[in-house]
């Protein structure tokens, strides 16, 4: 049996799995005109849905005729919806829940960056300015304030235990998720306006499809206190982002952190970058790991011995019914 093993990088090294099915015939490429070469007789290809855009659409869906499975290095399959889908039987897996405990830490470090004024004390450093007096009283802790968690994935569900952590109050937006020891109380996307009204914190943490995206707009900034902190770490069109700019300017809110955009990279003159209380990451939230992260690695290899079995995958994707 052929896999395809596409990277983002060279040299790619893939001997964590290869070793594991020495039976197998792996071969690496680097981009469309290589798939477009190797895929003919592939059941099986890896991929990042970084590069699964129109190019290797076209190259994927000319050369399939063997492939059976499309599994993605990442839990995203946006990308590769919108720019085309996969072919017709093609069985699709992703790594779901792969970064959802490094997300969980940015989506922290952000919340804590706003509500501990850190971009303040940066700037009185720079200013070689001592504010302890007018810096302290901006300060908000942590403990007692309610974090309202929109989507119970993973990366949700990381940042509820750190909130827990912290002594805060966690409540959720989910379609599937009830309330239990982590999260107090879980409301229907129906009801998000409810809890919106409980939050002095909101983590987005939800896919972003047709239904999805513009999520948070002026009516639902109307909806939270003066004092609340937009958190997003998931996909960037999840909010209207001309509207959370002037709920920032305006006091609507508290402010935002962001470490995804609608648009990536931001250009220089997006307006973003000129608002005081929204801190932005260039979509660095799940970054990290290192020789001895095999967490990726593990998935890939759970979900191909399996594959091998005949056995039924894990994280599978139902692309045929998602829309974007």
């Amino acid at each position: 049996m052929k896999v395809v093993y596409n990277s983002r990088t060279k040299p790619a090294d893939i001997s964590a799995i290869t070793e594991k099915f020495p039976e197998l015939d792996f071969v690496v490429t680097y981009g469309p005109d290589d798939v477009a070469r190797e895929l003919g007789d592939a059941e099986i290809m890896f991929i990042s849905n970084r590069v699964y855009v129109e190019d290797m659409v076209a190259a994927v869906n000319a050369n399939a005729g063997a492939l059976r499975l499309i599994h993605f290095t990442t839990s995203g399959i946006d990308k590769a919806l919108k720019s085309g889908g996969f072919p017709e039987g093609v069985t699709v897996a992703n790594v779901a829940g792969l970064r959802g405990p490094t997300l969980g830490e940015h989506a922290f470090a952000l919340l804590l960056c706003l509500s501990h004024r850190f971009r303040a004390i940066e700037a009185a450093r720079k200013d070689h300015a001592w504010l302890r007096d007018e810096i302290t009283k901006t300060v908000a802790p942590l403990k007692g304030q309610t974090l309202v968690i929109i989507g119970l994935g993973a990366t949700g569900q990381s940042m509820a235990r750190k909130a827990r952590a912290f002594d805060m109050r966690v409540i959720g937006v989910s379609r599937a998720y009830e309330a239990d020891d982590l999260v107090e109380e879980v409301f229907p996307r129906e009801r998000v306006m409810e809890a919106l009204a409980q939050a002095d914190a909101v983590l987005m943490s939800m896919p972003s499809t047709a239904e999805t995206r513009g999520f948070l707009d002026a009516e639902k900034f109307a909806a939270m206190k003066p004092n609340t902190l937009v958190i997003n770490v998931a996909r960037g069109d999840l909010i209207n982002e001309a509207d959370l700019i002037e709920a920032c300017r305006s006091g609507t809110i508290g402010g935002a952190g962001l470490d995804v955009q609608a648009e990536e990279p931001m250009a220089a003159d997006n307006p973003l970058w000129e608002v005081d209380n929204i801190v932005i990451s260039p979509h660095v939230g799940g970054g990290g790991g290192g020789p001895k992260d095999t967490a990726l690695d593990d998935m890939l290899i759970e979900n191909l011995r399996l594959y091998c079995a005949g056995e039924p995958l894990k994280r599978l994707v139902d692309w045929p019914n998602m829309t974007v």
